[in-house]
Order: C-alpha cells, then sequence, then structure tokens
C-alpha cells in the first residue's frame, strides 16, 4: 500500500535539496564570474587560514 503522507514527505525533501543545489549552483557561479573579472590593483583577496594566527600568551 502507498504512504501518501511519507511520499508528501520525500517529495519536500527532494525539492529543498533542489533549491539547495541550486543556490550552491548561484554561488559558484557568482565567485568564477567574480574570479573572472578581477582587475588587478583594483580589489584584494583576502585568503585565511584556520588557526594561522597565534593567540598571545
Amino acid at each position: 500500500m502507498i504512504d501518501r503522507t511519507r511520499m508528501q514527505n520525500d517529495l519536500l525533501e527532494a525539492r529543498r535539496a533542489r533549491l539547495d543545489a541550486e543556490a550552491a549552483h548561484h554561488d559558484v557561479e557568482e565567485l568564477i564570474w567574480e574570479l573572472q573579472h578581477v582587475q588587478l590593483g583594483r580589489q584584494r583577496v583576502v585568503f585565511s587560514i584556520a588557526g594561522f594566527e597565534q593567540e598571545a600568551a
């Protein structure tokens, strides 16, 4: 027998996953565009490495 409530919940989860994937895709596309259009000397790119900074004792 088909559990309609379970099916509806599965569809809702699939929709949420699709929306999350679309949002992530948009973020990546925006980052790629920004990297392709960097004008050296006009923008600063800051890289941060977790744990790189040492705390003063």
